[in-house]
């Protein structure tokens, strides 16, 4: 699926162009339907690790079926993290939460790139296992917290 501007590895306008109109698309009737958002993405970390398994030319195919997992985990998320924020925020410190909120949001992309590259040499398993496993324990906190706030 490449241009033929600089090798095979490239993605197709025509294919940033899908997955553009696949997560307009999907956005709201998904963020709607599903709340695990956690769940979704930590699948779809599992199903990284899965995929670099395959061999006879499956990896490619794999990971491009495991990413519109992942997709759809990252529009369940990008549509309710923030309302989600919100809602559990109590109003005289509405500001300060959503300002943490972004903070951290921020922090995790400055750091990732760094953490990423420091548990890539340990192998797949490191790597995929562990945000598999953080994702987990952290949307647990979240939907912990959540049914403490309803009661």
């Amino acid at each position: 699926m490449g241009t033929g501007r600089g090798g095979g590895g490239e993605i197709s306008r025509r294919s940033r162009t899908r997955m553009r109109a696949l997560v307009v698309t999907l956005q709201v009737p998904v963020t709607v339907l599903l709340a695990g958002s956690g769940v979704v993405l930590a699948v779809s970390y599992v199903g990284f690790l899965a995929a670099t398994s395959p061999g006879h030319g499956w990896a490619a195919p794999a990971v491009a079926v495991v990413s519109v997992l992942c997709t759809i985990g990252e529009i369940i998320y990008a549509g309710s993290a923030t309302a989600l924020v919100t809602a559990m925020a109590p109003a005289q410190v509405m500001g300060r939460t959503l300002a943490r909120f972004e903070l951290s949001t921020g922090f995790g992309l400055a750091v990732s790139p760094a953490v990423i590259t420091a548990l890539a040499p340990h192998g797949a398993t490191a790597l995929w296992g562990s945000l598999a496993a953080a994702t987990l324990v952290f949307s647990a906190a979240v939907a912990k917290e959540k049914e403490k706030r309803k009661r």
